[in-house]
């Protein structure tokens, strides 16, 4: 039997983004392509993840591109993008408000983590204002899905940013769609596997492997309804398993089926920030993104065998 080799992994946050990384745990693919990785960590947001990677106790990390640029850009860290990852991102209004031109004026949630969150609140209230909707402005609130409803609820704020599954939460409770950030190009784009630069150059090997295990795993994610659902209701806590399935059919159509990191989206990303953080002027996206490990998957036919053994 094949020696395993033990490392570990961590994601931002419980949402849909970690989704395929635990999908890859659950189903046992990890072991299948040579590795023993206990349950993957959340590490308490984004940054936790930066600092997880950079001390050595993960090796591979989920989450979304704001803060690894912030860091890598800063001089404190030097990770780069694998893959790209799940993420939908909407602009949720509160009770009564049901249309985007409503937010005139109004208050918007803002975390201040110098997360994803706080580059797409900055990002629309600026779009917004371009299109003639003006006086958006940011609401400080606490991080989380619960903090973020309760905000909305209470109208302590009029809109926040929300993704699925407590996206889906609050619409239930008359919160409403107003923005889907695939109008900007920016879904399935901002996130993904994230390593130090160092430790892919030193392992590639092993990179490959999770690479390799990761890419089944989004592909058993989008082709195994009940298991995913099944899997996104226990690491996410959801007691009502409707709302893992309808998180399931919101997330599913529009994932990949060769996870490539998203450049063009980055380096949107990285032009917006720049409007705030000088070290971003001169940034281009691809260095901050590996993905031979992905191109080898897709030219030497394996990512094409997976779709051929599910048919």
């Amino acid at each position: 039997m094949t020696e395993l080799t033990s490392i570990s992994a961590g994601f931002a946050t419980i949402g849909q983004g970690a989704g395929p990384m635990m999908v890859t745990w659950k189903a046992g693919l990890f072991e299948k392509h040579g590795l023993a990785i206990d349950r993957p960590r959340i590490m308490g947001g984004a940054k936790g993840v930066v600092r997880g990677l950079m001390s050595g106790e993960i090796q591979f990390g989920n989450m979304a591109a704001p803060a690894p640029f912030r860091a890598n850009l800063k001089g404190e860290a030097d990770l780069v993008f694998l893959t790209g990852g799940i993420n939908q991102q909407f602009i949720i209004g509160r009770p009564g408000i049901y249309s985007r031109e409503e937010l005139a004026g109004k208050k918007i949630g803002f975390v201040g983590d110098g997360g994803l969150n706080d580059a797409l609140v900055k990002f629309i209230i600026e779009k917004l204002d371009a299109a003639g909707i003006k006086g958006l402005r940011e609401e400080s609130i606490a991080p989380g899905g619960a903090a973020e409803l309760e905000a909305l609820l209470s109208a302590k704020v009029d809109a926040v940013v929300g993704t699925p599954p407590e996206s889906i939460d609050a619409h239930r409770k008359g919160c409403q769609y107003l923005i889907d950030f695939a109008e900007y190009g920016l879904n399935y784009a901002l996130g993904g596997i994230t390593a130090r630069r160092d430790y892919v150059e030193r392992n590639p090997e092993i990179v490959r492997k999770f690479v390799k295990a990761y890419v089944e795993g989004m592909h058993r994610y989008r082709t195994d309804r009940e298991f995913t659902i099944d899997v996104q209701a226990e690491y996410s806590g959801i007691a009502d398993r409707t709302i893992a399935e309808e998180t399931y059919n919101l997330t599913q159509p529009g994932m990949p089926r060769v996870p490539y990191p998203v450049v063009s989206s980055l380096q949107m990303l990285l032009d917006f920030m720049a409007k705030e953080l000088r070290e971003a002027k001169p940034a281009n996206a691809n260095q901050f993104v590996d993905d031979r490990f992905i191109r080898e998957l897709e030219e030497n036919g394996f990512i094409a065998s997976l779709s051929n053994r599910s048919e």
